[in-house]
Formats: C-alpha cells, sequence, structure tokens
C-alpha cells in the first residue's frame, strides 16, 4: 500500500495517523495501545505533548491487518 510521504517521512503523528488510517484519534490511540506500539514522547510524565509513532512500526501495523477483499 503506497501512501504519499512513506519514503520520506520517518514518524507519524497520531493526527497523521487518523487522517491516514481514516479513523478518530481516539481510535488510533486504542489501536496503538491495543498492539503495544511505543510511542515517542518527549513531555513530562502527566504532560501533553505531541506524539509519534515510527514509520517503520506504521507501516508493519498495515502489513500485518491489510487483507485481501474477495
Amino acid at each position: 500500500m503506497n501512501h504519499p510521504g512513506e519514503a520520506q517521512q520517518d514518524y507519524f503523528s497520531i493526527a497523521e495517523l487518523a487522517q491516514r488510517w481514516r479513523c478518530s484519534r481516539g481510535t488510533v490511540y486504542n489501536r496503538l495501545r491495543a498492539l503495544g506500539v511505543e510511542v515517542l514522547d518527549f513531555a513530562s510524565r502527566g504532560k501533553k505533548s505531541k506524539k509519534v509513532v515510527h514509520a517503520r512500526t506504521v507501516l508493519q501495523i498495515e502489513e500485518r491487518r491489510t487483507r485481501r477483499f474477495s
């Protein structure tokens, strides 16, 4: 599955994943949490900041979750 910018981008924000996967940010958080995905976050514990996920991890998730429609 080819997506624009996938070779150029090292990390995806939660908002970018929501747009890429066509779902809400809450759904993205739930899916990442359920899969135990590591998220890069520079904020102190309990503080808000922009969280990002490594592009390689995103591609692995998509590869495992993509199915052929028949």
